[in-house]
């Protein structure tokens, strides 16, 4: 009898190891199956990383970018906007300078005449532009080239024009290229002499004004 229950005993023995040995079998496979997944899972998050790290800076860079593109526009509306008020500075400044009347020059004095109420003289007084080449000669002929610029200086002077003007005594002044000429309105409101002197390729150059307060004695 006792020598069955050992022989059962032995046989059911290896039966049981065999038992473990499956069940250690399967709970290594699940330890193996669980690291990989786990090692997986691991190695995934870390590329994960990495790409968003990547994408972060390049992100970063598009905005840096953006943000300059705007300071481009900035700069360029900037420079407009300066270019403008320069413009605007300088069309002040020649409107101011167009309105700004040329400084007075002219020097006003008395005269020793009776009938000159004053006498006015310009250091700034130009030549009347000649058409007149080669040498000159002074006439005193109405027709000519020479008289009517004689005529053009004391528009010029005195503001009468040709047509409003009565010349009274139109002669020559103690020299070739000098000239008197005695005129006044048609109405004889404004009545004046004027004295000029010609410039060799520029013209009839007045010289004095008188503003006359009648003309007898004058001419």
């Amino acid at each position: 009898m006792g020598e069955r229950q050992t022989r059962s005993s032995r046989h059911l023995q290896p039966s049981h190891n065999k038992k473990l040995d499956k069940m250690l079998n399967i709970l290594i496979g699940i330890v193996i199956i669980l690291i990989v997944i786990t090692a997986t899972y691991v190695f995934k998050w870390q590329d994960d990383a990495q790409e968003t790290v990547k994408e972060e800076p390049a992100q970063e860079q598009k905005n840096d970018e953006s943000e300059k593109e705007p300071s481009k526009e900035e700069d360029i509306a900037s420079n407009d906007e300066q270019s403008q008020e320069e413009d605007q500075t300088k069309d002040k400044d020649q409107t101011k300078d167009e309105q700004q009347p040329e400084q007075n020059t002219a020097v006003e004095t008395t005269s020793d005449d009776p009938i000159v109420d004053r006498v006015v003289t310009d250091e700034n007084w130009k030549p009347t532009p000649t058409t007149q080449t080669g040498e000159h000669v002074s006439s005193y002929d109405d027709q000519s080239v020479d008289w009517a610029e004689k005529i053009a200086t004391v528009t010029a002077i005195t503001g009468i024009t040709s047509d409003n003007m009565i010349v009274w005594r139109l002669q020559n002044n103690g020299g070739a290229n000098k000239a008197i000429a005695t005129v006044s309105t048609k109405d004889k409101s404004e009545k004046y002499r004027v004295s000029m002197e010609w410039v060799d390729n520029e013209g009839w150059l007045p010289v004095k004004l008188e503003q006359l307060n009648t003309l007898e004695g004058a001419y």
